[in-house]
């Protein structure tokens, strides 16, 4: 089922001119969702939310007095943000929940609900990680004035800011569509579903421009930074002393570019995740059918399936680049989850070597008690 009938989207569209290109059948757009919604999608937010809550749990107990944990720590939110819609979002395409009689068409409630606040969390994850490259980038440009010029509390400002400025960039979206009771000609009776304004053929393309040019701001800004970090890489590497950490603390001067590679590859995964939506959101500004009642409808939700299951990578990878290149990240994650279990272990252990202690000095007392059985032989 589609998210609009098609004799509704007709009463949008009075279209003068044929397609290019002819849309998918619903039966293939069906498939092709139920593979990358229900499972892909489904599978990859349920451990991203689970990986993301920790990293929440980890970076509040390191706490939050860095701008480096504040940034990290409000990029877990809107990661896990981003995760819990995206799998109410797959929740909604599955065939089995769709056909329970529930009292809502799954497939039109989840675009509001499910697939532009997932959509909008995926921007706020974008813009913080540029913000966090660009700090990166003023560590190495900058060392000896990074902490006057970014602070714990501008940090704040700016991730709030980053936050309400989204936020703000869905409003013509939902300013033309909202969710109603309507009739199912199926069913026969009423239930909700998704309902358009009037004047939704006017502003229907606003709302993707907006956050097109968001996502391709962003993008840039993340390909900026993530060019200036590598070419600064490289000098330092071809010239090191020129670094602020003084040469006898080699221990700092590989922490900082640990730090620094860990933020370069994921700004890379987030370049690489982000391309697909940039291009959708394009292709749906210039293209008047591409869109969610145009004649390329179906294209439309299938190549997005892909662009939502990308962004579903970019929220749930962070964990595992932590855990790999943060040697305090790893600490805070063993003393948090396998403290009890170390502990034991080591209990265990200094245990075996007690009784093995015990068992070689018994052996040596007890031999000493014995007669020496060769000497009475002898006499």
């Amino acid at each position: 089922m589609s998210y609009v009938q098609r004799s509704e989207r007709s009463g949008f569209y009075n279209k003068t001119n044929i397609p290019v290109l002819k849309d998918l059948s619903d039966h293939d757009r069906v498939i092709i969702e139920v593979v990358t919604y229900v499972f892909l999608c489904g599978g990859i937010s349920i451990f991203g939310i689970v990986s993301n809550v920790v990293n929440m749990a980890i970076f509040f107990k390191q706490g939050l007095r860095t701008t480096m944990n504040i940034s990290f720590f409000s990029l877990a939110i809107s990661d896990v943000c981003s995760l819990v819609t995206l799998f109410w979002f797959s929740l909604c395409m599955n065939p089995l929940f769709e056909n329970s009689n529930v009292p809502f068409i799954s497939r039109e409630i989840q675009y509001l609900t499910g697939g532009w606040p997932s959509f909008c969390f995926a921007r706020i994850t974008s813009f913080i990680t540029s913000y966090i490259t660009a700090e990166r980038c003023l560590c190495i440009i900058s060392p000896l004035k990074v902490k006057h010029i970014i602070t714990p509390k501008r940090t704040l400002v700016t991730i709030v800011f980053i936050y309400i400025f989204i936020f703000l960039s869905t409003v013509p979206e939902y300013a033309s569509s909202y969710i109603s009771w309507k009739h199912h000609p199926i069913r026969n009776q009423s239930v909700l579903g998704l309902v358009f304004y009037p004047n939704r053929k006017d502003i229907e393309g606003l709302g993707f421009v907006l956050n097109a040019i968001l996502g391709t701001f962003s993008y840039i800004l993340i390909i900026l930074f993530t060019i200036i970090l590598v070419c600064k890489l490289r000098q330092e590497n071809k010239c090191p002393t020129k670094n602020c950490i003084k040469p006898d603390k080699p221990e700092l001067v590989s922490n900082r570019k640990k730090a620094v590679n860990m933020v370069l590859i994921i700004a890379v995964i987030s370049i690489v995740c982000s391309t697909p939506c940039i291009i959708f959101s394009l292709v749906s500004f210039f293209e008047p059918e591409f869109s969610i009642l145009g004649g390329y409808c179906n294209i439309f939700h299938v190549v997005w399936s892909f662009g939502f299951l990308f962004t579903g990578i970019n929220s749930s990878v962070n964990a595992i680049l932590y855990y790999q290149m943060s040697s305090k990240y790893k600490k805070s994650f063993h003393d948090m989850f396998l403290g009890k279990y170390r502990i034991n272990s080591l209990v265990l252990k200094d245990n075996s070597r007690l009784s093995n202690s015990l068992k070689h000095f018994h052996s040596i007392g007890f031999q000493t008690f014995l007669p020496d059985v060769n000497k009475q032989n002898e006499t």
